[in-house]
């Protein structure tokens, strides 16, 4: 299988939990292409899954960064060619509007570790095998998006409704959340941080909260290979 990974942000993690999974599962070819305004969606075909990173950028304010535009479609595009694509944070954004949906700024912030609760209609999914009723995975957005039409939410926090979802038409799946995060990009993205970033709302908790938090974590790793796992057997069953 060949996996395209959308890179938005030059300084984005050199390795994730992706490039891990990928060392485990090595009959899988890869390739990482930053998107920006130079970028040819038309060279870019030869792939039989989509990974879309996360990002600094806000689908709300595409004139910043016009060339979201051109991905957006070119996503639209691959969905109906049977490309499968799966998106994280920003990614999952983009496949929310993908499927014609906008994304507005949230009432509320997620920066640091939630519990997400899976939805109970959704307990028997494929894609939620062995995570039980809920799991904690670490946040970082401002963003969120309601349900685009002809798809199930199978996952959702106080503040986002939308944690996981699934097209029932395209083979495609959004995780607001950051499970590719690894511990040390975690801690490199906290090391950015003044406490001002990280304090003042219900759903944001200081920077020493956070990196606190993150301690009790040994790793990363488990929640994601468990959700790339099931999501490839939902794609390809």
């Amino acid at each position: 299988m060949r996996i395209a990974e959308f890179i938005h942000d030059n300084d984005y993690p050199k390795l994730t939990n992706l490039d891990y999974w990928l060392k485990d599962n090595l009959n899988y070819e890869t390739k990482k292409i930053v998107i920006d305004e130079h970028t040819r969606f038309s060279e870019i075909k030869d792939f039989d899954l989509i990974v879309l990173h996360g990002g600094i950028q806000h689908l709300w304010d595409k004139e910043q960064d016009p060339w979201l535009y051109k991905e957006i479609e070119y996503i639209k595009w691959a969905l109906n060619n049977n490309k499968a694509v799966i998106g994280f944070c920003l990614g999952s954004q983009i496949i929310a509007e993908a499927l014609g949906e906008m994304v507005y700024k949230a009432h509320k912030e997620e920066i640091g570790w939630f519990r997400v609760q899976l939805r109970a209609e959704a307990e028997e999914h494929i894609l939620l095998k062995d995570l039980g009723q809920n799991f904690i995975s670490f946040m970082c957005h401002s963003d969120h998006y309601d349900l685009p039409e002809n798809c199930s939410s199978l996952a959702f926090t106080e503040t986002a409704k939308n944690q996981i979802f699934v097209s029932n038409k395209f083979p495609t799946i959004g995780f607001q959340f950051h499970p590719e995060y690894t511990l040390k990009n975690i801690k490199v993205l906290l090391e950015t941080f003044n406490d001002k970033d990280c304090f003042g709302e219900e759903y944001r908790l200081r920077k020493v909260n956070i990196i606190e938090q993150t301690k009790a974590f040994s790793s990363t790793y488990g929640l994601f290979k468990k959700l790339m796992d099931n999501s490839l057997k939902w794609f390809f069953k």
